[in-house]
């Protein structure tokens, strides 16, 4: 990563940190197991380490399994080289145990590229529910473990009533569980279930968060979300070509903050209890477009329309009322800003 990229990642990560140090306190000088520390949320997670150990002398250290270990060192050195960083090249479906001095675990790791969804669904659901139960056994067996958080996602809570402004940690909407584009949501419900036996059978000390859609440096534009596709069809000239009438609302939220809200809810959420996880603030698609296009000179064209005849509206916007009101969490940036601050890493990573 050149300079100046590095620099607007740090930056960022010390802007969601700023006057909240004290509270994440309980975190000093543990020792962290995370899987699926080398996808794009979970870098995230290791920058702000990064800056509380460097800046704050929290002494951190940190366990990573990932199946892209050995491409993670190689891409982001000024991570994988760190001395508190153990990079594990491994798969969860055959995890058999954490390292016994494991105090925080966070299990990230999770199949969610769509296009897998579609070209090999059955992989989804294996990864995504035979993973989780393999954490889970491992996490079993260790002696000194104070917190535990899954990330589910907020698909898991089923479909959101056009009507309906936002949705809770209660909400429980319908799920097709006849067709296998269903499997990513269901593979995650299941896993929350999972989740549940687990509390129930030996107190696990573990929280759910269920995240919802994020951007942000790390984030591959080749992924097949709205938010990265108009990115990349902005950064190549357009057009920006949206599904159906641009009518549909999702929400997101900027990475840095995501991550901040992962160590709070280590440092002080409740065990047992789920969080939902995201911005509360409502985009819909077309002007998700317009802001993402007005970065441009000229502003790339924007077509709607596209896709099949009838395209179905959709709208997903968590409630984080529950992670505001018990840990004070509120998101630093907002979309604009978020989406500036993403272009902007974009571009200087084009440059070098």
């Amino acid at each position: 990563m050149n300079k100046a990229a590095l620099d607007l990642v740090r930056e960022d990560a010390a802007a969601v940190l700023n006057g909240r140090v004290p509270s994440l306190e309980a975190l000093k000088g543990a020792q962290f197991s995370l899987t699926g520390g080398t996808g794009f949320l979970g870098t995230w997670l290791l920058e702000l380490i990064a800056r509380l150990n460097e800046e704050h002398g929290f002494g951190i250290r940190v366990w990573s399994l990932s199946r892209g270990a050995k491409a993670f060192a190689l891409k982001w050195p000024h991570l994988a080289s760190q001395p508190w960083l153990r990079l594990v090249e491994g798969d969860i479906r055959y995890l058999a145990e954490l390292p016994r001095e494991t105090q925080y675990l966070v299990h990230a790791a999770a199949l969610t590229d769509r296009r897998i969804c579609a070209s090999n669904p059955s992989l989804v659901g294996e990864v995504n529910t035979v993973g989780a139960m393999r954490v889970l056994r491992a996490a079993n067996l260790l002696e000194d473990l104070r917190k535990a958080v899954f990330l589910s996602s907020g698909l898991a809570v089923g479909r959101q009533a056009w009507e309906l402004q936002a949705i809770d940690e209660n909400h429980s909407g319908p799920v097709r569980c006849d067709r296998a584009e269903s499997v990513y949501a269901e593979s995650k419900r299941m896993a929350e279930v999972l989740a549940q036996c687990a509390i129930s059978e030996w107190k696990a000390p573990l929280v759910t968060l269920r995240p919802f859609a994020f951007v942000g440096p790390y984030q591959s534009l080749e992924l097949p979300w709205a938010v990265t596709d108009f990115m990349r069809d902005s950064l190549r000239g357009g057009p920006i070509r949206i599904m159906g009438d641009g009518a549909t609302v999702r929400s997101i939220l900027y990475a840095a903050d995501f991550a901040y809200a992962v160590l709070a809810v280590l440092a002080n959420g409740k065990s047992l209890a789920t969080y939902h996880v995201g911005s509360d603030e409502a985009v819909d698609l077309l002007s998700l477009a317009r802001l993402i296009a007005g970065h441009f000179t000229p502003m790339p064209e924007i077509r709607t329309g596209l896709g099949q005849a009838g395209h179905e509206r959709t709208r997903l916007v968590p409630s984080i009322q529950r992670l505001r009101n018990e840990l004070g969490f509120a998101p630093r940036f907002t979309v604009a800003a978020a989406l500036e601050r993403s272009l902007e890493w974009h571009r200087m990573m084009e440059r070098g």
